[in-house]
């Protein structure tokens, strides 16, 4: 994992800038990855969905059933390259214990909150002017098109549940993503992210999520598959989702997503029913750019200074 974290650290370096706003709604879901475009200046957005996961420690003899809410607010700020966001999720428990007796607990609460700030520092330049003498270069596929977008994301958790952790569970921690997002072909995307949590902490955790999504022909259903690796002191995992979303508006999607780990200690399987909605005032944005861009400018004449008149005495 060290590995792969140098490579795609590597491939950022050259920086330029430019932004992005799209039509449609921008949202992260389907997938646990996170876009490396923001949703442009005075967009407001909510994610989120009914989240339910069945989790088995066959060593510990212990099951656990999870139904919770995530749930995400993003919203334009300042530029269109930059976006504030709330993440979290909050979560019902009930855990079964049975290795000496049969034993049930049940919680309800919050199980991480991340607050933080996600700025676009380089768009690639891949748009293709058509070649009017060669069909094969327009129709080929172009090597350049996986140079990806790159977002940097920094932010702080707060209000974790030890329950899902780990009993030492530092109350505030940091969080950095890198994010990059490029599209190899008119309908496909593939999001990468790279994510240092919690790394002041006790057990800092490193991990990566890989997701490719395609968009069918009917320009309103999309399908994903996602991959995500998590490595740490006190837990290890590698999770694979797929599922799909329906772009009902261009300002409402929802979303169907299906998981499963690939180890048994504890093993995963999960499900999530995912909605998005945005409120979009992109509009206005770009008037009041435009409009601050044609304010004349007042110059400050400067004042002549006064001549000293003589004064002629009469006799």
């Amino acid at each position: 994992m060290n590995r792969l974290f140098i490579t795609l650290l590597i491939i950022i370096l050259p920086l330029s800038v430019r932004g992005q706003y799209t039509d449609i709604i921008n949202s992260n879901l389907p997938g646990n990855s996170q876009s490396a475009y923001s949703v442009g200046g005075r967009v407001l957005q909510f994610e989120g969905g009914l989240w339910f996961e069945q989790r088995n420690h066959k060593k510990i003899f212990t099951d656990r059933t999870i139904l919770g809410v995530n749930y995400s607010v993003r919203y334009g700020l300042l530029s269109e390259r930059l976006e504030v966001m709330l993440n979290g999720t909050a979560a019902y428990d009930n855990v079964h214990y049975y290795r000496f007796i049969d034993e049930r607990t049940n919680n309800f609460g919050f199980v991480n909150n991340t607050i933080g700030a996600k700025y676009l520092i380089y768009t690639p330049n891949t748009d293709d002017k058509p070649n009017i003498y060669s069909w094969k270069a327009n129709n080929s596929f172009h090597w350049r098109k996986l140079i990806p977008a790159v977002g940097i994301y920094a932010g702080m958790n707060f209000l974790p549940n030890k329950r899902y952790f780990y009993e030492e569970v530092d109350k505030l921690s940091p969080k950095v993503v890198v994010s990059l997002q490029s599209q190899p072909s008119s309908r496909v995307v593939l999001v990468g992210n790279l994510i240092a949590n919690r790394f002041l902490s006790k057990y800092p955790e490193l991990g990566y999520i890989l997701t490719l999504t395609h968009n069918l022909d009917n320009g309103r259903f999309s399908i994903f598959v996602e991959s995500e690796g998590i490595q740490s002191g006190y837990y290890s995992d590698q999770i694979t989702r797929l599922g799909g979303a329906y772009l009902f508006t261009k300002d409402i999607q929802v979303n169907v997503d299906l998981g499963a780990s690939w180890k048994n200690t504890p093993s995963r399987y999960s499900a999530l029913l995912g909605f998005s909605y945005r409120i979009d005032n992109h509009k206005k944005f770009v008037k009041s750019q435009q409009e601050e861009k044609l304010k004349p400018t007042k110059i400050k004449r400067q004042k002549k200074p006064k001549k000293d008149r003589k004064k002629w005495l009469i006799f």
